[in-house]
C-alpha cells in the first residue's frame, strides 16, 4: 500500500505536531501498512512538499497540511501541522517585542475532512465502571481529590496499543487500557508513546508528590505489560 499524505498528517499527531522527518518517517512506517516503498522517505518528503503551500510542488486546489518550521531555505527537515499549535507564528515572521497586546484573527470556520479510526464508547464505559478508584496510574492523581465535585469520576481510557495501530477487525480487551490523568496521558503521547510504567518510573525519579503517590496501594489497574498509546 502507498504512502499516502494521510500517514504522514496521523504521524505528525502521534508526534505531537511538529517532527524532524527522521522521526515522522519512523512513525509513518509504523502505521502504513506494508509493503513499504524502498525509498520510503524520499516518499515522506514529497507528501509533505506536496501539501504545503510553502513549496513550489503545491498545487492551488490541494490540502494545505504542512509547513517548514525554519523555512526551507533553511534546510532544517523539522516540519509542522499548519493546524499545530506550534505553528501559531509564521516562521518567516518577526514578532516585534512591545508592550501592546500581540493580537491575531482567529475563528474562522473551516470545511476539515479526513478519516478516523474509531473507538469503543462502550468498551471505555466499561473500562472505567470496573475502576476500584479513579486516580491515575501513572502519577497517582485522583481528580475529586483535587477539584472536588467536579472532579468525580473523572479519568481517561488510554490505549496501550496505538488505535492508529490497531488492524481492522480486532479486538481491544479491558486489560489494553489504561487509567490516566488528562496531563500524565498528554505527555506519554508527546514523548514518543512512552508506556504508564516508564512516566511512572520518570516521575519517582523526580521525588514529587504524585510519583509517591502513584505507589499508593490503592491505586487500581497497574497493568505490568509494555505501554504504547491511546
Amino acid at each position: 500500500m502507498p504512502i499516502s499524505f494521510r500517514h504522514v498528517e496521523e504521524a505528525l499527531r502521534l508526534l505531537g505536531g511538529e517532527a524532524q522527518i527522521g522521526e515522522i518517517l519512523r512513525k509513518v512506517l509504523e502505521i502504513a501498512p506494508p509493503p513499504h516503498p524502498k525509498r520510503a522517505r524520499e516518499v515522506v518528503r514529497g507528501r509533505l512538499y506536496q501539501y504545503s503551500s510553502q513549496t513550489s510542488s503545491y498545487k492551488e486546489g490541494t490540502p494545505d497540511l504542512f509547513e517548514t518550521v525554519d523555512g526551507l531555505a533553511a534546510r532544517t527537515g523539522r516540519w509542522r501541522l499548519r493546524s499545530s499549535p506550534l505553528a501559531a507564528v509564521d516562521s518567516d515572521t518577526v514578532l516585534e517585542q512591545t508592550e501592546a497586546d500581540i493580537e491575531a484573527a482567529e475563528g474562522r470556520r473551516r470545511l476539515r475532512m479526513h478519516l478516523g479510526r474509531e473507538r469503543s464508547a462502550t468498551l471505555i464505559k466499561a473500562f472505567k465502571a470496573r475502576l476500584s478508584n479513579f486516580a491515575c496510574e501513572a502519577c497517582g492523581d485522583d481528580m475529586e481529590a483535587i477539584y472536588g465535585e467536579l472532579g468525580r469520576g473523572y479519568v481517561e481510557a488510554h490505549h496501550k496499543v496505538p488505535v492508529a495501530l490497531i488492524e481492522e477487525g480486532s479486538t481491544t480487551k479491558l486489560s489494553d487500557l489504561a487509567a490516566l490523568c488528562a496531563n500524565c496521558h498528554r505527555m506519554i503521547h508527546r514523548n514518543g508513546l512512552m508506556s504508564v510504567e516508564a512516566l511512572a518510573a520518570h516521575l519517582k525519579a523526580l521525588q514529587t508528590p504524585r510519583a509517591a503517590a502513584a505507589e499508593h496501594p490503592q491505586a487500581g489497574w497497574i497493568h505490568n505489560a509494555p505501554e504504547t498509546e491511546d
